[in-house]
């Protein structure tokens, strides 16, 4: 048993070019593959279906196998396997495996072996690559979890696509047969749809046949593993449990999970439900308020979130259920809700279910888990439902109110020990409408979480790119990254707010995105934090943006914009030294914690207060008369704290904050390249008016 890097082998010649331009793009997502050295597995499978003697009694009574022979009735040789030829044989001794053991159909649902290898499979999901394979056969299922393929109101049926097959099965010529690579990729196409088509999926195994040999993959939000080639003429129990498994009316054998269930109607889920566990801890069956989910992630492996809008069976509330799988090694999303219990601007916890399945189990992998396999674990948190995301914003007013209220939930939240780490856009969402203040804006995922007195580093991996800290983002560069504090956090919340407005106008229509903001997205650590840096300092503003957006919220984000300046070079000085040599200074950093989410709400309270007096907004392209030598640092403002006197006797390197140094990035990232300075329409910085101006607080 070993693990390769999918992404680091030498690319194959490929006897299939179509494959060529998807290799990159899903070899990238499946990440390590294990290949298992030894058929233990494959031998392993679904004993349960069929006894032995009754696999040996369909053997030596079937016309499509010789049991004086120990073989199966397939061509030996390629010349026999020519065009439509190469399919029906196997497809004969597939079907009659199924028709022995499976003679009559039931409320469970039905199976079946379809010929595929000449039908184009509708696909779903929104990948940039189109595939163009197939498989050559699948088993076509009917059941509470299988539909027909969508179609437009008016147009034909179609009779089979990947919402409705259980697997898929790849046949190729003996001693022609591709690659391990293309296999894995044409196996790793079905494995995808089939995730994104059934989302209720846990598992996908796809076979590989020969007219010798049997290989199987098995996808999980683990990655994949492959067994090596089984010869099923001398083991033709394997191969008859093989096709009993990836057929089983039992949907947990075919990878799906049985606690979401649909009704369907004329071939199509009409309605749903979903059974968990409830805040007593006895299960409760929710009705899904819609037969799709509201969110999903098409990606094999990862959390690959799900989120599903039900109905409280007692009191009609709506709820949300987040199915996700998290790593083994991170806590459940849970335990920090529950100490958001009661703390508006948080979402709020209905019940959970941490530990419900475990991919080194859906594996077999037993006692003996291999290198460089990671573990995930499927958890379903049930919550209150909130508002849409907070792009969905229809003015200045409401998407500052959002924020702001998320920034306060936030706040309470740290009080009881708890960091977010993954503020973005996807994880701000508006309130209901009419909520009163302290509820416009709610915090959600907690994934990423932990709590503050584990004082882990900060690290470029946990979080999303564009929102990401220059301290996060320089975390790769030196090797004792400072704690990921609240800071770190209020800076990913400014993010959000130049991000939105940056694309949108105040009434919430989008605009093409910004250069800036497609750099801040940068894979390259240093690039994407020399662009935020550069926005920080330098003393322009798009004036595009002026015209889009009321004064106060213009003059709001340049006011946390000279908050964050003064940190961020206090940190960027820390960060470059050991914990020994800083000496603490950045517990000294953030000990004015309640200060500094003060100061950020007042700056937010008063652009509201403002945006309810238009009379006061400045005209777009005029200069305030407050704005002339009045300084940017806001430690400034005040007398020196004890940390600006111990940060100001660490001597500050001559090389730039943001140069890499000798030990600079991991392994696996790219070379960093010279960026020029963000280039726009631009005028000079406005400072806030004076009815908006708060006392800036001491950042140390």
């Amino acid at each position: 048993m070993h693990t390769r890097s999918s992404h680091k082998k030498t690319k194959p010649v490929s006897l299939d070019p179509s494959l060529d331009s998807q290799k990159q793009f899903l070899l990238s997502e499946l990440g390590e593959v294990i290949s298992l050295d030894e058929n233990t597995l494959i031998r392993s499978l679904y004993h349960h279906l069929a006894p032995e003697a009754a696999i040996t009694t369909f053997l030596k009574k079937s016309r499509f196998y010789s049991w004086t022979q120990c073989r199966w009735k397939l061509p030996r040789t390629c010349t026999k396997l020519l065009d439509n030829d190469l399919y029906t044989p196997f497809l004969k001794v597939l079907v009659s495996i199924l028709k022995h053991f499976k003679q009559d159909s039931t409320s469970q649902g039905t199976r079946e072996v379809v010929d595929t290898h000449a039908t184009d499979l509708l696909q779903g999901g929104t990948d940039s690559v189109a595939y163009h394979v197939r498989p050559s056969l699948v088993i076509k299922a009917e059941g509470p979890s299988f539909e027909l393929p969508y179609t437009n109101p008016g147009e034909k049926p179609i009779k089979i696509g990947y919402s409705n097959i259980a697997a898929c099965i790849d046949i190729q010529v003996e001693g022609s047969e591709l690659t391990i690579s293309d296999q894995l990729v044409r196996a790793a196409i079905y494995a995808r749809q089939l995730f994104i088509n059934q989302p209720n999926r846990r598992f996908v195994r796809v076979l590989a046949l020969t007219q010798q040999h049997v290989r199987l993959f098995h996808f999980d939000r683990s990655g994949v593993q492959y067994t090596p080639y089984l010869n099923f003429h001398d083991d033709p129990h394997t191969l008859v449990r093989l096709v009993l498994g990836l057929s089983s009316l039992d949907e947990f054998d075919i990878g799906l999970d049985a606690s979401i269930q649909w009704t369907i109607e004329d071939g199509r889920k009409a309605s749903g439900t979903l059974r968990t566990h409830g805040a007593n801890d006895l299960d409760v069956v929710y009705q899904l308020a819609k037969t799709g989910p509201l969110f999903f992630r098409g990606n094999i492996r990862g959390r690959s979130t799900t989120c599903w809008s039900v109905r409280d069976p007692v009191t009609d509330e709506e709820l949300i259920v987040k199915d996700s799988w998290r790593s083994a090694e991170r806590s459940s999303e849970h335990i920090y809700l529950q100490d958001a219990v009661g703390i508006r601007g948080v979402v709020q916890l209905v019940s959970s279910e941490p530990d419900r399945c475990e991919t080194k189990n859906l594996r077999c992998f037993g006692d003996s888990v291999p290198p460089g396999f990671h573990s995930r674990i499927d958890t379903r948190t049930v919550m209150k439902a909130c508002g849409k995301p907070i792009k969905r914003f229809t003015s200045a007013k409401q998407l500052l109110c959002a924020l702001r209220d998320a920034i306060a939930g936030h706040m309470e939240l740290y009080k009881k020990g708890t960091i977010h780490r993954d503020v973005s856009i996807h994880n701000v969402l508006l309130g209901k409408p009419g909520a009163e203040p302290g509820s416009r804006g709610v915090l959600i995922d907690f994934d990423m979480a932990i709590h503050r007195d584990e004082n882990a580093p900060s690290d470029w991996h946990i979080g999303t790119r564009l929102y990401q800290s220059i301290s996060v983002l320089s975390s790769g560069r030196v090797p004792h990254p400072l704690p990921h504090d609240h800071l770190d956090d209020l800076e990913s919340f400014f993010y959000l707010l130049v991000h939105i407005m940056f694309s949108y106008d105040s009434t919430g229509n989008s605009h093409p995105a910004d250069d800036m903001l497609l750099r801040w997205d940068n894979q390259d650590l240093r690039l994407a934090a020399q662009s935020k840096e550069a926005f920080l300092t330098r003393k322009y503003l798009p004036e595009e943006i002026e015209e889009r957006w009321p004064s106060p919220c213009v003059d709001l984000v340049l006011a946390i914009r000279i908050f964050v300046q003064s940190i961020l070079y206090k940190k960027l000085i820390l960060n470059k030294y050991t914990p020994d040599v800083r000496k603490g200074g950045e517990k000294v950093l953030a000990s004015n914690v309640v200060e500094h989410y003060t100061y950020i709400l007042q700056l937010f309270d008063k652009a509201i207060e403002a945006l309810d007096r238009p009379e006061t907004w400045r005209a777009p392209n005029t200069v305030s008369d407050s704005s002339s030598d009045e300084s940017e640092d806001p430690a400034e403002d005040g007398a020196s704290s004890s940390f600006q006197r111990s940060a100001s006797r660490i001597p500050v390197p001559h090389q730039t904050s943001l140069k890499r140094t000798a030990n600079g990035y991991p392994d696996d990232q790219p070379p960093a390249k010279r960026s020029n300075s963000p280039q726009s329409s631009s005028r000079p910085i406005v400072p806030p008016p004076r009815h908006s101006r708060s006392p800036v607080p001491n950042t140390s």
